[in-house]
């Protein structure tokens, strides 16, 4: 019969694991330490973004949280992706889920520090766009050096255009979209967890590019292996003699 004690080591190497694996994880991916916390900013409704998608293909809602420095980060989710050829959509759509757990609804982020105007959203090609307000609503697209006109409602809700099948953005007006009205709300660990962020979330390290969920992964397998080798050479007696007694 296993004893109490070594019920009690099982347990507290299973919830070090836990925790180990969900903070690689999420800090890996990008979900900000406010993340965790119900806070809010009263920037958020200031600065988010309108956005103009073709009326049968509407995002659902918004999601947003708050970084350390102040950038706040939404979340824009549409319900899924749709190609135009049917037989590709399906096939598109079963592959995402398994990529994503199951999770198959397209995000598209845009994020805004309020204190200096600077944005970043992708366009076409998943091509990065790096922007800042300028007075009058104008926006300055950074890459290309050019100054967009009446890009940002109010001169701080940035207009967004969808351009694309799989929901890229632009800030140059589309033929055929209409403005969404959207519900927002804060990001909750569940919401990041059930959208399958980890795996939208790509790291690099030495030249090779992980999911999060991989190098969450590959840290928890390697603090095991520490533990192992620990355990092995001795130095953690005080368990070693838990265990044994």
């Amino acid at each position: 019969m296993v004893s109490k004690r070594k019920v009690g080591l099982i347990v507290l190497w299973l919830i070090l694991n836990t925790l180990l694996f969900w903070f690689v994880g999420l800090a890996s991916s990008g979900y900000s330490l406010e993340g965790y916390l119900p806070w809010e900013t009263e920037k958020v409704k200031e600065y988010s973004p309108v956005v103009y998608a073709e009326p049968g293909d509407m995002p659902q809602g918004i999601l947003y949280m708050v970084s350390r420095n102040g950038t706040i980060q939404y979340y824009i989710v549409w319900r899924d992706e749709y190609f135009s050829n049917s037989v590709i959509d399906k096939l598109y759509r079963f592959f995402r889920g398994l990529v994503y757990s199951g999770a198959t609804q397209d995000i598209e982020v845009f994020k805004i520090n309020p204190e200096d105007g600077a944005f970043y959203f992708q366009t076409r090609g998943h091509v990065e766009v790096h922007g800042k307000l300028l007075p009058g609503g104008k926006c300055l697209w950074l890459e290309r050096n050019v100054t967009v006109p009446n890009c940002a409602e109010n001169g701080t809700h940035v207009k967004l255009y969808v351009v694309t099948w799989n929901h890229m953005l632009s800030l140059q007006p589309e033929n055929g979209t209409v403005r969404a009205e959207l519900k927002m709300r804060h990001m909750t660990p569940e919401d990041y967890v059930s959208l399958g962020m980890f795996r939208r979330t790509q790291y690099s390290m030495a030249g090779i590019t992980f999911s999060s969920l991989s190098l969450a992964l590959l840290t928890t397998l390697a603090f095991n292996g520490v533990l192992y080798l620990a355990w092995r050479k001795g130095y953690l007696k005080v368990f070693k003699k838990l265990w044994r007694d």
